[in-house]
């Protein structure tokens, strides 16, 4: 049985955009953050909200107990968008220290992505893994996912292992018979809602071509309650891959976004980054394109790109991942951006204290001094 370790996968900086790099594993005892401390990712380089002591990771096993504790830092620790005093760290969570955001795991490995199925994260491993023993004797694969998957990635992986020298030929069920009949690997959608004529020609099928079938739908509950032909279940089930939704993947969405909003478009901002990371994703990845082109449109010709552009249509609340008991933060998606006259007054009424404005709008700290940056109204704030 594999061991795991606890570490922080380093997954996006305001100072240097995107983080690919390793997983950190994390060492019994005490280890301090901090811009005195630490060398890499943890020397928060360029991360200038970062104190030279910021917080500390007190780590310790059989079994693991992980504790994040803020150093009294000018600008405060967060742990799944909530400033925190102490925290003991779950598997998931979300860490952000200063511009610089990390996700905490308790894993076997560092989790370096790959060419044929890029992903750092567990949910991405564990499927990876699972392509390892198919090979061209696997005549048939189920790919199960939620509303909004896309299973191209995966189909491309899998086709890669069953049928390394043959093409992928995605079908309705009009063409379900003539493909059969060919060589190539034949992707069929969303299996449950195939009628009779295209059930019969696959159950009938003992030709050379592989089949891929997906579905974002519990098709064994179907089977059991008779919508889907069991003799079908039995025949598409020998294999089964689960394809993991967007929650499950948080160190991958920041690369992810990134390529979607492609090399034209403004920086999104740290509280951008943070919102879209919390989010639940309950469209999956047709929402996350979907939010994606938004944020291209309306951020055209902006110096970066920010929450409000698409707080409008993501729907409702934060994801609670990784745990349903604890409510983790609920950070507010729908305030509107304060115009250049209101924020001026704002900082006006607080002697420009940034935490009381930042108070009085019930906005964070580094948003507030992305407006005022964006307005050029100085701070004396460092």
């Amino acid at each position: 049985m594999s061991l795991s370790y606890p570490q922080l996968v380093p997954v996006h900086s305001h100072a240097h955009g995107v983080l690919d790099g390793s997983a950190i594993q994390l060492e019994v005892g005490e280890t301090v953050l901090g811009r005195d401390v630490g060398t890499g990712v943890l020397a928060f380089e360029g991360d200038t909200l970062v104190s030279r002591r910021h917080a500390s990771v007190r780590i310790s096993a059989d079994p693991w107990r992980v504790e994040l504790v803020d150093l009294e830092s000018k600008n405060g620790t967060f742990v799944n968008g909530r400033p925190l005093g102490s925290q003991f760290l779950v598997d998931g969570d979300l860490v952000r220290i200063g511009e610089t955001f990390f996700v905490f795991r308790l894993s076997t490995d560092a989790g370096e992505p790959t060419s044929e199925l890029p992903g750092r994260s567990p949910a991405m491993r564990r499927l990876r893994s699972q392509l390892t023993p198919l090979n061209v004797h696997t005549p048939w694969v189920l790919l199960t996912g939620v509303d909004g998957t896309d299973f191209a990635p995966a189909i491309e992986a899998v086709n890669h292992r069953i049928n390394p020298e043959g093409s992928v030929e995605r079908v309705t069920a009009a063409g379900l018979r003539s493909a059969l009949s060919g060589v190539a690997t034949v992707v069929v959608h969303n299996v449950e809602r195939l009628g009779q004529d295209a059930v019969s020609a696959l159950l009938a099928h003992d030709g050379l071509a592989p089949v891929i079938a997906t579905t974002t739908r519990d098709i064994e509950a179907m089977k059991n309650t008779g919508v889907v032909d069991s003799a079908l279940f039995t025949r598409i089930s020998g294999v089964v891959l689960r394809v993991p939704p967007l929650r499950e993947r948080r160190e991958d969405l920041p690369r992810m976004i990134v390529d979607l909003l492609g090399e034209e478009a403004p920086s999104p901002t740290t509280d951008l980054i943070e919102t879209l990371l919390l989010y639940g994703w309950e469209g999956d990845m047709e929402e996350l394109i979907s939010v994606s082109a938004d944020l291209r449109v309306r951020g055209a010709g902006l110096d970066a790109l920010m929450t409000d552009l698409v707080s409008p249509r993501l729907r409702g609340t934060l994801s609670s991942l990784p745990s349903d008991e604890d409510s983790m933060t609920q950070v507010e998606i729908r305030r509107p951006v304060p115009s250049r006259p209101d924020l001026q007054g704002v900082l006006a009424l607080h002697d420009g204290d940034l935490d009381a404005t930042a108070e009085a709008l019930g906005r964070s700290r580094m948003q507030v001094m992305a407006w005022v940056q964006q307005y050029d109204l100085g701070s004396d704030e460092p």
